[in-house]
């Protein structure tokens, strides 16, 4: 009698696909975590996308293959076309094979990612940065989780990385850990040490174990909290941590004492608006900072020149000292446009475009530094002669924005001709007495935030504080051909005593953080305007010698100043819902991923229906295997197995075939490939002889169930080896035995 050992390191689909299933579980569970620093829960989806496809991709190449290694080989090349086929599609041979543009694009990606991890407050937007970057980290870790536990065959180590995600949120703060969440990984974990039966690894399993409690208790612990934005606010100190700078300004202007966040003496007449930065696109429906331009060469001893000033504006000079009390922040508080910056410590550099100062490695706090800035003096006639820019990508309307908007915007600005016009028109409507500056109303209301979602609500409501105004209008602006951007940064503050040479002694506060539109005007550059009523004050646009009146600032009013354009304010066209006390909320203003990632993941879907009867199939076989070691009928299904497989192998393997007869059939196909089916033919022997034993022979003899499960695995193993690849493909795809159970063409058990 032969004897057959059986060959351990051959993979089959059982029990790697059963292990597979607990690793996406245990990955999709450990990541839904996230839920309490994002907004929303539509970013997992894209998650479990690119997840379920490393496993899938592990699987099936350890199928074909019949090596493990090479399915952890493929799992990183699945993992690196997936997310080309998410997020770089445009970069990509047939949208999903990468180039060397698509790595600079992740690049870029990830750097943005790093940049809106900075800017946001909690909970975070998942703006495309962010999502490639829970993808690029989802699909690094589901390629270690599969190697360690099938590859290596050490499920107990997957533990370790599922740690790493389920403690993100302690490392942020730890009061954002999700007990619940990490109770379910925890027992997803479990299952994946249990699965392996009689490899079970207890030693490996209590460390790890010890090591994620441990971790998620202590670690939190040690680490120095994060203030997050969301409902309670941070005072000034909201600059430091968060991250989108406009998205938590309500929380910090809510709170009951303010902090004292700087000071400076100045040579202007009139304060100075101080800029930390400027928001000029939009991810989804969220204003977002554009990609900073951070360049070494970008000494802040001599600025940038400001976008679009020509020599033709009277300018002035301005001199101002800034000293930072409490104020912590990558941003610095400057005037615009400064021209040089010196006395600071550290390494800061300005950004192309918006001319914001930032460092990567200094916080502004304690800062005492000097500023020479420009004081633009556009005259009114200058404005209105600048022609359209309707043509500049800062004028396109976001997607998405309710037709409302751009209708109130039109009615709003009647009979205006120039864009100068039209954006005073805007100015004096909402600080013309019609509209309330409250910081409560849109939190009780349901709209407080930035995003588009807010504006319809807001214009219902005629009440919120500056990211309404200046979102509003900004986006107004928009609708009627004019670049805009919104502008963060602090009020000019309270003016305490006049210095000895003439300059003026400022203190500004945490109540005066404050947000404001900038408009772009050609041979001008970027304009402020003030339409938050009783905050703030009007710019100043003199008129042409002998040409009229001029607009004057009126600080702290909330009227607006006498308008020389020709546009008359009128009643705004009726709002939808108007009389509905439950405005649309601010929270349904996310999107989830790229435009392109919403065919990927409709390819995603064609491919998991492609791949659900070679998933059917395989269970059929792993509750046959299963029934065979537990001796449930063992010769019955080891021969109905054997002689299914055979026909979706495209081998003639008639049902009418006694165990002899079809030994002889397949022994015949084996001989097709002999130098990789020699142990196949000598199992298909020892297969024949357990099967005839256990049918025919006495009653003393001991049937061993799993030498017959590992022979049978050996023969299936060998009849594929034999199969040409197109008819391996359609053994997977489309089963012939699967088509005919569905058809009822056949009653074979399953």
């Amino acid at each position: 009698m032969t004897t057959v050992t059986a060959r351990r390191t051959v993979p089959l689909g059982g029990s790697d696909i059963r292990m597979s299933a607990l690793l996406l579980l245990a990955l999709a569970v450990a990541i839904s975590g996230l839920h309490t620093v994002l907004e929303d829960i539509t970013w997992w989806f894209g998650a479990f996308g690119v997840m379920f496809v490393v496993f899938t991709a592990a699987i099936v190449a350890r199928y074909f293959l019949r090596r493990r290694w090479l399915g952890s080989i493929a799992a990183v090349l699945a993992a690196l076309l997936v997310l080309t086929l998410f997020f770089a599609t445009n970069t990509a041979i047939l949208g999903f094979i990468p180039t060397g543009t698509t790595f600079v694009h992740f690049g870029n990606l990830l750097a943005a990612a790093n940049d809106s991890i900075e800017r946001q407050s909690l909970p975070a937007f998942a703006t495309t940065g962010i999502q490639f970057l829970i993808c690029f980290a989802v699909g690094g870790i589901a390629v270690v989780m599969d190697a360690v536990a099938i590859w290596l065959r050490a499920p107990a180590l997957a533990g370790i990385p599922l740690l790493v995600v389920v403690v993100v949120p302690s490392f942020v703060l730890a009061s954002l850990t999700d007990g619940f969440t990490f109770e379910l990984t925890a027992i997803a974990y479990l299952l994946i040490v249990l699965s392996r039966g009689r490899r079970i690894q207890p030693a490996v399993a209590i460390s790890a174990g010890v090591i994620a409690v441990l971790g998620a208790l202590v670690v939190p612990a040690v680490l120095p909290p994060v203030a997050a934005g969301g409902s309670t606010g941070s005072g000034v100190g909201v600059l430091a941590e968060t991250i989108n700078p406009i998205i938590d300004l309500g929380a910090d202007l809510r709170q009951s004492d303010a902090t004292a966040a700087l000071s400076y003496t100045t040579s202007s007449s009139t304060g100075e608006y101080l800029r930390l930065t400027t928001l000029d696109t939009f991810q989804g429906k969220q204003w977002e900072p554009a990609t900073p331009k951070l360049k070494p060469g970008n000494s802040v001893k001599a600025l940038g020149d400001p976008p679009g000033l020509t020599a033709g504006i009277k300018v002035g000079n301005v001199s101002t000292s800034i000293q930072v009390a409490e104020a912590t922040g990558s941003w610095l508080p400057i005037p615009y446009p400064s021209q040089s910056i010196s006395g600071l410590t550290g390494k800061w550099f300005w950004e192309d475009g918006n001319l914001s100062v930032r460092s990567t490695t200094t916080s502004m706090q304690g800062e005492r530094y000097s500023v020479k800035s420009l004081d633009v003096q556009p005259t009114i006639q200058q404005l209105e002669a600048a022609g359209s820019s309707a043509s500049s990508p800062l004028a396109k309307v976001p997607a998405g924005l309710d037709p409302i908007v751009a209708a109130t915007a039109k009615q709003v600005v009647g009979s205006a001709k120039t864009n100068f016009d039209k954006a005073v028109a805007l100015q004096t409507w909402f600080r013309g007495g019609t509209f309330t500056y409250s910081t409560r109303t849109p939190a009780r209301a349901g709209y407080d935030g930035s995003g588009l979602d807010v504006i319809v609500p807001f214009l219902q409501a005629k009440s919120g504080y500056c990211v309404h105004f200046a979102t509003t209008m900004a986006v107004m602006a928009r609708t009627l051909g004019i670049p805009s951007r919104i502008a963060v940064g602090f009020l000019p503050g309270k003016l305490t005593h006049q210095g000895n040479d003439n300059t003026a002694v400022y203190e500004v506060s945490s109540s005066n953080l404050h947000s404001w539109p900038e408009l772009y005007f050609k041979s001008v550059g970027w304009v402020r305007f003030e339409p938050t009523p009783s905050k703030g004050f009007e710019p100043n646009f003199p008129s042409a010698p002998g040409q009229g009146t001029t607009i004057l600032p009126t600080a702290g009013s909330t009227g607006a100043a006498t308008p020389v354009p020709t546009a008359t304010p009128v009643t705004a066209p009726k709002l939808p819902n108007q009389g509905d006390t439950k405005p649309r909320s601010a929270l349904q203003t996310s999107t989830t991923l790229p435009a392109s990632s919403y065919g990927a993941l409709g390819v995603l879907a064609v491919l998991l229906l492609i791949a659900t009867p070679a998933v059917i199939r395989i269970v059929i076989r792993r509750r046959r295997v299963d029934r065979i070691r537990e001796g449930i009928d063992p010769a019955g299904w080891a021969w109905q197995e054997l002689r299914e497989t055979a026909r979706d192998l495209g081998v003639d393997a008639r049902e009418s075939s006694t165990p002899a007869e079809l030994s002889r059939q397949l022994a015949a196909h084996l001989a097709l490939a002999p130098g990789r089916t020699a142990k196949a033919t000598e199992a298909l022997a020892r297969l024949q002889e357990l099967v005839v034993d256990e049918v025919y022979g006495v009653p003393a003899y001991r049937y061993n169930g799993e030498d017959m499960a590992d022979a049978l695995r050996i023969v299936l193993t060998g009849l594929r080896r034999a199969t040409s690849l197109g008819n391996r493909i359609v053994a997977t795809v489309v089963p012939p035995t699967l088509v005919d159970r569905v058809l009822g063409r056949a009653t074979a058990r399953a």
